[in-house]
Formats: C-alpha cells, structure tokens, sequence
C-alpha cells in the first residue's frame, strides 16, 4: 500500500510565502510614498528659492525630480495581486474534490498566486529603485546648480 503524503503543512508554508509577498508589496509601497513626499518637497523648495538660473538648468533642476514622481506614481499604482482564496459561486467543483485533490488543487492555486505577486512585486521595485536612483541624482544636480 503506498504512503500518503500529508500536504497541509506544504499547503500552510506556501500560504505563509504568499503572505509575506503581500507585506513586501506594503513595504514597497511605503518606500514609493515616502520618496514621493520627498519629491513634492524638493519641488516646493526650489519652486520657492525662486533661482535666478538659465533655463537650461531651471529644466536640469526639475527633471530628475518630476521623472522620480512618475516612476513613483507607477510603483504605487494598484496591481492585481492574487490571492489563495476560491470564490465558490465561480468555482464549485471545489466543493466536489476530495481531500488530496483539493490540497493539490489549493497547492497549484497558490503557487500561481505565489509566482504571480512576486513577478508585481519585482516590477514594482525596479520603479522604486529608479524613483530613489533619479531623486539622489536631482539633489546632486540641486547642489551643484546652488553651488553647495
């Protein structure tokens, strides 16, 4: 007779896996806010300096900081996250799989769901390591143009 492989505690991991995703994409999106609130400031603060600057540097200035608040404001749009959950009224052949089948069911379901988030949330970083990477390089500009 063949062992059974007890799947809860696999199905359980993978379920605290897709959790952990979903607190990543949280953690990104405070990082995403924060130099978004950063950005805005600067631009407030040099918008009220009122430089007496060429053009040229007023746009060198600027850009660096409304380009950050673009990628920003994709990093933190919403996405479509998956969840483990099953909607019943969609899915009632749930109802009707036995034990294993469902555990493998729920197993495939949430690594989709697992390879899914993840894939957004890499996506989403990259915008935020750009937005961080153009904002450190309009305060280098910003110091340079103030001759700090």
């Amino acid at each position: 007779m063949p062992h059974k492989q007890d799947l809860e505690p696999l199905l359980s991991a993978q379920q605290s896996q897709l959790n952990l995703l979903f607190g990543e994409g949280d953690n990104i999106d405070t990082k995403a806010l924060a130099i978004l609130g950063a950005n805005i400031a600067i631009i407030i603060f040099i918008a009220q300096a009122s430089l007496s600057i060429p053009l040229w540097q007023t746009f060198l200035v600027y850009s660096p900081f409304l380009l950050s608040l673009g990628l920003n404001t994709v990093s933190i749009w919403p996405r479509g996250y998956i969840g483990a959950g099953i909607d019943l009224d969609k899915s009632p052949q749930y109802l009707r799989m036995d034990r294993e089948t469902l555990l493998l069911q729920l197993l495939a379901d949430t690594q989709y769901a697992i390879k899914h988030n993840s894939s957004l949330n890499k996506q989403r970083l990259r915008f935020c390591v750009a937005s961080i990477l153009l904002t450190g390089l309009g305060f280098v500009i910003l110091l340079a143009i103030l001759k700090i």
